[in-house]
């Protein structure tokens, strides 16, 4: 008989993210593993904190690929720290009433982190389901609030700390995206089994090969080379090293820079560009995730940016931009950067660091035999270590490990 696995995320596709796509990739190769997948998750709203069209205030049950979809009512918020707390908690209500109506009972669930206040929700689904749980971390909660500062000494990180500590603890097993994740969990999770599963790509999607004549007009047929950053427009990400780089090249030295996305710091972002008359800088609309590859393909560097130190962050972007054979051009600290220079796939430096940055940029821009290096480079990275297919191995023999223990 199948295990049956129900995946409880706030985000799963049609939405876009790091979390949608790896969620929704690994559930299709666990399907191909033999497991019974199913998802329980909200109504898409993220990151434009309005519904999707076609999409009404009441739960549906639908397929994404060939995983069935549960989803449920929330508060949909776009930013404010109270209403994104309030859409939170609304999901933990929503997941926690409907989820044991219009879910077929699992045997595992397995847990999205953050927002860590799924623990509520989880807590409760296994007590209806009579079901363990294994919890996967992309951030660690809420040490990444602190380090944005969301958050500061007092009560709500003491609730939040404890609250952490119980989700670990109370899990049969825990996965984690980067390896500064994996370490701090092990620190705090006492005997609960921790493993790395890193975020990955499936290389077969992306590459030369996947650009188009509809990317090409969006990106723009201007002279120089084209930086694109896709992705959340958010506070972490640091926008605004972006547009301060765009002022610090010369006149006279080529480049472009394309943002694709939505989110939170877009307006702030499309503002800055209007009245400081930045020129080399334009702002797409949210793509859907299909079309990704394509802009990728048509565009010359990877410029993928973190506003600072963001414990354990090592965005999925990389990835991706390895598959489609892009030199990365990456504004962060520690694991990211080390993924990224190990693999001889671009040039790292670290946030805030202005003249670093328009260094690093320049380089770019003049070598192209250089970026096409560093674009083989990842690519042979892409397919030999973050291939989804070989992550999706590991995650399949940690969740069987964890089901035999637990029935042992």
């Amino acid at each position: 008989m199948k295990p049956r696995v129900c995946i409880l995320s706030q985000y799963f596709p049609p939405e876009m993210g790091a979390p949608q796509a790896r969620l929704s990739e690994l559930g299709e190769r666990l399907i191909d593993r033999g497991w019974d997948v199913e998802a329980l998750t909200a109504l898409p709203n993220y990151p434009t904190g309005r519904l999707f069209p076609g999409y009404a205030s009441r739960p549906c049950v639908e397929t994404i690929g060939r995983i069935r979809t549960v989803r449920v009512p929330l508060y949909p918020s776009k930013g404010g720290f109270s209403k994104r707390i309030a859409s939170y908690f609304s999901f933990v209500a929503a997941a926690s009433l409907w989820g044991p109506r219009l879910c077929t009972r699992p045997d595992l669930l397995y847990v999205e982190s953050p927002p860590l206040f799924i623990g509520y929700a989880a807590w409760r689904l296994r007590r209806s389901w009579r079901c363990p749980y294994v919890l996967n971390v992309s951030d660690v909660w809420p040490d990444s609030a602190v380090d944005i500062g969301a958050v500061g000494p007092g009560v709500a990180l003491s609730l939040a700390r404890r609250l952490e500590l119980r989700m670990y603890r109370e899990a049969i097993g825990i996965t984690g995206q980067s390896q500064d994740i994996t370490d701090t969990i092990r620190g705090r999770s006492g005997s609960t089994p921790v493993e790395l599963i890193t975020n990955g790509v499936d290389p077969k999607r992306f590459g030369p090969q996947t650009v188009d004549e509809e990317a090409r007009a969006l990106i723009g047929n201007e002279p120089g080379p084209v930086f694109i950053f896709a992705g959340l427009i958010g506070l972490a990400q640091g926008m605004d090293q972006i547009l301060d780089l765009a002022l610090d090249l010369p006149a006279d030295v080529p480049g472009r820079f394309v943002i694709v996305g939505d989110g939170p710091v877009r307006e702030h972002l499309e503002s800055r560009i209007a009245r400081e008359r930045i020129s080399r800088v334009k702002i797409l609309p949210m793509q859907p995730r299909s079309r990704i590859p394509a802009l990728l393909a048509a565009s010359d560097v990877a410029l993928i940016t973190i506003g600072g130190r963001v414990h354990g962050m090592v965005p999925n972007k990389i990835y991706e931009a390895m598959a489609a054979s892009l030199p990365v051009l990456l504004v962060a600290y520690g694991e990211a950067v080390r993924r990224v220079t190990e693999a001889g796939a671009g040039i790292g430096v670290d946030p805030q660091d202005r003249s670093a940055l328009r260094d690093a940029c320049m380089r770019l821009i003049a070598d192209p035999d250089l970026r096409k290096r560093m674009g083989a480079s990842g690519r042979r990275a892409a397919e030999k270590t973050y291939n989804r297919d070989q992550i999706a191995d590991r995650l399949d023999v940690f969740l069987r490990a964890r089901l035999a223990q637990q029935s042992s």
